[in-house]
């Protein structure tokens, strides 16, 4: 069993985040319980917003080693779903991995605010020059980055996923276009929605939901357990004005359109309630 040279500097890279941010997780706010329950998960807006550590939540548990290289955390609901998943996909002669699971707000802050100030470059570009309105930086990252506070990994129901059977990099739509990377996908596409996994980000953000004017990009690599997800998200759109973005840089720029990067999502990915 081999794991690709991409996949591993992928991975190595996510886990210096990681464990750079893990002290300051383990600080972060405590998780509240107030407001909505989902098979027995209490929802807070703390929790929606990603302001908890996942290693300290009762609800959450690590990945098994064999699906991650790297320490992460995962809702228990959808660790059970994703090993169902996992076994299915074997007789189909692929070996999943999680290449991301949660990541919380001060996980999701690093990440943005580097590249709003231009410590980590965006398509070779230093934003915080290239783009000095704050509003079109923020829409930039957002192109394909969530910023903290709004990310659906923050609630232990998403994962990128990979197989260790596709050449390529995980968290790039091309390598699910073509050879075994499109099998894969394919596969995931059939099978994956019978363990209550559907793909968040499908097509353009338009063509999705063509009320709104702004979205994620699509993500092949990005599913989400809908049994949980669908009703964190109906939580947090009843509690939009609660959870206006705030907390990391540009957080002001992108109050007039951060909604839409959270609600416009594939129909299959909401609730039906």
């Amino acid at each position: 069993m081999f794991r690709l040279c991409a996949s591993y500097v992928l991975l190595s890279l996510v886990s210096l985040i990681a464990l750079s941010c893990e002290a300051d997780a383990k600080k972060a706010t405590p998780r509240e319980k107030k407001q909505t329950s989902s098979h027995g998960h209490e929802v807070s807006v703390e929790f929606l917003a990603g302001k908890f550590s996942p290693a300290s939540d009762t609800s959450f548990t690590s990945v098994p080693n064999k699906y991650s290289t790297r320490r992460q955390y995962i809702a228990k609901d959808t660790l059970q779903a994703f090993e169902a998943l996992a076994k299915e996909a074997l007789h189909a002669g692929f070996h999943l991995q999680i290449v991301s699971a949660t990541r919380n707000f001060v996980t999701q802050r690093i990440i943005w605010d580097g590249k709003f100030n231009g410590q980590r470059k965006v398509g070779g570009e230093d934003l915080s020059k290239t783009l000095p309105n704050e509003a079109e930086r923020a829409l930039k990252i957002l192109e394909f980055s969530s910023m903290p506070g709004t990310s659906r990994h923050h609630w232990g129901t998403d994962l990128d996923i990979h197989a260790l059977e596709v050449k390529g990099p995980a968290l790039t739509n091309a390598t699910f276009k073509s050879g075994t990377g499109l099998k894969f996908y394919t596969w995931l596409v059939n099978n994956a929605p019978r363990h209550g996994f559907c793909q968040p980000y499908t097509g353009s953000p338009q063509d999705r939901n063509s009320g709104m004017k702004h979205g994620y990009q699509e993500e092949r690599w990005h599913w989400s357990y809908r049994p949980l997800a669908a009703k964190y998200l109906a939580a947090y759109e009843k509690n939009l004005q609660a959870l206006r973005p705030q907390g990391f840089a540009g957080d002001k720029a992108a109050s007039g359109f951060f909604s839409d990067f959270v609600s416009n999502v594939d129909t299959s990915c909401k609730s039906n309630d």
